[in-house]
């Protein structure tokens, strides 16, 4: 009997998402290889630490998901991992240039200058909302402004929207964007009572082994959130991944797909029985693709992925006013600021800031203020200085300035995104050997990117699966999974 030949699979991006898929990959038994045009792996996760600062280019912490805690306990990285302070469950909205805690409870609603007593009486009225009959999409703002009325969404999810997607609730899609939330309304007729009813599952559940309570725990690592992306590539091996390489081309060839690749100015073709792309979808459209995906493609350009800046600024503590007790603060577009939202980096984990002085992390850009997200260091110091001033209190210039411009940042998930999902789907039909994936399919949380990387590599070998020699049908991947980790989430 022949040996069994591996599928031999490529990986487009050495993202989060593209890093744990290959890692899936690897455990399963394909022979990867993973393409990177840049020179460091994790994508927008990355951590430095400079002059006694701990930063963070991209997120600055994660829910520990069912899924995140298997993959950290495979990775060896459990001893790493760090909770986030008990005050980040405080979060912070400003109004009227003041930062106010967010109400977590029907009761702290009612007390908290948030909203006003009308607010507040058209919130409490939201279970008598009949639920939307009507087809079609609905933007997050017409959702919201329909079932809880104006003022939660100027001063809540407007400016949630904003640090989840960097996003416009007018343009983006419920449905999509926030498909748990459009759930609640379809399932229980009212976002209040399905709430009341998730509160209820996850008393039952608690306790018990494999389930993740909705309040899991917020975490990142000793090192920061980079730690878990140079863990996996590790674990691939730095040997499969291609760094400084760039993707001139994807050309399907019978068997095998064929990848025109580009490295210090040398072109040369690679084949695989699987390409996965889980590049960012700029990135993929600039590739040279089959004419007769040209329409597909062309619709995958319009997904729109807004600047973002992320400005880290050290101060001393004594020359800031407020007790920065909380996750941060997230700003309205009411409020005609520049700044998007601030987190209290320093607040949430020990170890961002030197002694007698904090970090805190404020974002710029995105779809409000888009000129922002590629400005200068320099500028947008001009521009948060006052701010902070007024929202908290912040006395002097900072201490330490860091940083980090991503010019094509979040997928926007607008309305009609179904749409660009069906044109991948006919992507991959017209191209059986090429999977089109990732965060703009599966969601943008390092959560989601986490979870995607299994569904991803599964897709792969399902696709793979009738290669000549192959030793894996689509029933045994099912059973090649990660084991239960010993990871709480407390």
């Amino acid at each position: 009997m022949a040996e069994a030949v591996p599928p031999r699979v490529i990986v487009c991006g050495a993202g989060l998402t593209g890093l744990t898929t290959a890692w899936h990959l690897r455990r399963l038994g394909a022979d990867v290889q993973v393409i990177e045009a840049g020179d460091d792996v994790g994508g927008v996760m990355q951590s430095s630490s400079i002059n006694g600062y701990l930063v963070e280019h991209g997120p600055n912490s994660c829910m520990l998901t069912n899924e995140l805690a298997q993959l950290v306990d495979a990775l060896g990285l459990t001893p790493l991992l760090r909770p986030a302070a008990p005050d980040a469950q405080r979060r912070f909205i400003v109004r009227n240039g003041k930062p106010i805690v967010v109400p977590s409870s029907p009761r702290a609603m009612l007390q908290s200058p948030l909203f006003s007593m009308a607010g507040k009486l058209r919130v409490l009225a939201e279970p008598f909302i009949a639920r939307r009959t009507a087809s079609g999409d609905e933007t997050v703002a017409a959702f919201v402004r329909r079932r809880l009325g104006s003022e939660p969404l100027t001063w809540a999810v407007d400016p949630f929207v904003s640090g989840v997607y960097a996003g416009d609730p007018e343009q983006l899609s419920v449905r999509h964007a926030f498909p748990r939330l459009a759930a609640l309304e379809r399932e229980h007729g009212s976002l209040l009572r399905g709430m009341i009813a998730g509160a209820r599952r996850s008393r039952v559940a608690r306790g018990q082994p494999g389930i993740t309570s909705p309040h899991a725990a917020m975490v990142s690592f000793a090192d920061g959130m980079g730690t878990l992306p140079l863990a996996l590539a590790d674990a691939i091996g730095h040997a499969r991944i291609m760094r400084r390489t760039r993707i001139v081309g994807i050309e399907p060839g019978g068997a095998m797909t064929g990848l025109t690749v580009e490295t210090d100015g040398a072109r040369h073709t690679l084949q695989a029985d699987v390409v996965i792309s889980t590049l960012p979808l700029h990135a993929l459209t600039a590739i040279q693709l089959p004419a007769a995906v040209h329409a597909e493609v062309q619709q995958l350009r319009t997904v729109h992925y807004p600047p973002v800046a992320s400005l880290a600024l050290g101060f001393r503590r004594a020359d800031v006013a407020h007790a920065l007790d909380g996750f941060g603060a997230l700003i309205p577009s009411a409020e005609r600021r520049s700044t998007l939202g601030v987190l209290f980096s320093s607040t949430l984990f020990d170890g961002r800031a030197p002694d007698d002085h904090v970090l805190l992390t404020c974002f710029l850009g995105g779809v409000r203020h888009p000129a922002l997200g590629t400005a200068s260091a320099e500028h947008l110091v001009t521009l948060v200085q006052p701010e902070l001033a007024d929202m908290l209190g912040v006395r002097g210039a900072p201490t330490f300035v860091h940083l980090t411009s991503w010019p094509r940042a979040i997928p926007q998930y607008a309305i009609g995104h179904e749409a660009n999902a069906h044109a991948a789907e006919r992507i991959e039909a017209a191209m059986p050997g090429l999977l089109v994936d990732g965060q703009f399919r599966r969601g943008v949380s390092v959560g989601d990117c986490v979870a995607a990387g299994e569904v991803i590599a599964r897709r792969a070998l399902s696709r793979s699966a009738s290669v000549p020699g192959y030793a894996f049908g689509t029933d045994d991947i099912a059973t090649h999974t990660v084991q239960p980790a010993s990871v709480g989430t407390h």
